[in-house]
């Protein structure tokens, strides 16, 4: 090996090792900044996405992050919030106007009536509506509380009387109504099944149905195809506790109930089913279905002749009332007390009563599983 002027070596075996191990490091560097940079940014871009649009077919899509600034630097300028964030939404056949957004991370409740878009002029509100400036609906169309939009949502104080302006009111409907009329919006009785011809509206069996079945067969509790477990599923839509002792009733019956039911069944001829547990459920004493649906000489057709669903079950006052009053009246007034709240109670008797498989109101219901010296 020999020196070079300049004082290295020249010829040097490691030379040219190190020159490889020189670069490989300054590509590691290279790679490591780039790297850092990417992941910088791909948390920039997640704190500054897009804001959420619903499209027509229903589906989301996104603003660009540079239309969201530009957005909510005109917004600021016309005030509407310290942040320049709107609580406008879109949905469908409404065209998107990217002056008013709503960041993805600022997304409304759920169920939240839609904002930011036109009154339908086809409604008529009783009063007059405080609107936007396109008349589209924005947030103090319906709330009194001041600047609402800029409070974060879990923060609002949905018990303020002005939460809801007029209010308050008894029920969330009696406030819809102010716009929407009652009748074009109240929920459907599913269980009214036949139409006028006296054909089965298939639409009603799927809400508890799969799919509608065959009205003369006999099916096994798992051919029903029930979307919910049949303990289950008229809570969907009815409270658990419709009447007196109704979750009491909802347990297994001893083994001298049971044998009571089955002859019942038997002697009279109708279907008092059991869940899978071999517990009482809503439908071991109520029918789900109207006359008329399923074939007349099934037990499951079996219940009580009225069919006037429209109605309903009707009550009328009796004689035994004043002495049921006076019985609970120690107990009212301490419950008023209690709670500040004047409390009645009356009673009354079954007048008309439907979509059950025996009457309650002479007790023959009852009978079907009790008998009269019953104690527990």
């Amino acid at each position: 090996m020999t020196n070079s002027p300049s004082g290295g070596a020249e010829n040097c075996p490691w030379q040219g090792v190190v020159s490889v191990m020189d670069k490989s490091l300054m590509c590691c560097r290279v790679v490591l900044i780039i790297w850092c940079v990417l992941q910088s940014l791909a948390a920039w871009a997640k704190d500054n996405q897009g804001v959420v649009i619903a499209s027509e077919s229903g589906s989301e899509y996104s603003i660009s992050v540079t239309e969201m600034l530009e957005a909510a630097a005109r917004a600021k300028a016309k005030g509407l919030g310290s942040s320049g964030k709107s609580t406008a939404t879109y949905t469908a056949n409404q065209p998107v106007d990217t002056k008013i957004l709503t960041p993805k991370k600022q997304k409304l409740p759920e169920l939240h009536h839609v904002v930011g878009v036109p009154l339908a002029k086809t409604m008529h509100p009783k009063e007059a509506l405080e609107l936007g400036e396109k008349q589209e609906l924005v947030c103090a169309t319906c709330h009194g509380i001041e600047k609402i939009d800029e409070i974060p949502v879990e923060k609002v104080d949905r018990k303020a009387t002005n939460f809801l302006k007029g209010g308050p009111y008894a029920t969330l409907t009696d406030f819809c109504y102010r716009c929407h009329t009652e009748k074009e919006n109240e929920r459907p009785n599913i269980h009214v099944m036949l139409d006028e011809q006296g054909k089965i509206k298939e639409q009603h069996c799927t809400y508890c149905h799969e799919k509608a079945l065959k009205r003369d067969q006999v099916y096994k509790p798992e051919e029903l195809k029930l979307r919910v477990a049949r303990e289950a599923i008229c809570f969907g839509c009815h409270l658990k506790t419709p009447h007196l002792n109704a979750l009491q009733h909802q347990d297994k019956p001893s083994e001298e109930k049971l044998k009571q039911l089955h002859e019942s069944e038997k002697k009279l001829g109708i279907s008092l089913p059991l869940s899978n547990a071999g517990k009482v459920m809503c439908v071991t004493c109520h029918s789900p279905h109207p006359n008329g649906v399923i074939k007349a000489s099934l037990p499951a057709a079996k219940q009580v002749a009225n069919n006037d669903l429209k109605t309903g079950v009707t009550y009328e006052k009796h004689l035994w009332g004043a002495v049921y009053a006076s019985d609970k009246q120690q107990r009212l007034d301490e419950l008023e007390r209690k709670t500040g709240l004047l409390q009645e109670l009356e009673y009354q008797r079954i007048k008309s009563e439907v979509l059950l498989r025996l009457p309650a109101k002479d007790g023959s219901l009852c009978l079907a599983c009790h008998t009269f010296n019953d104690r527990e």
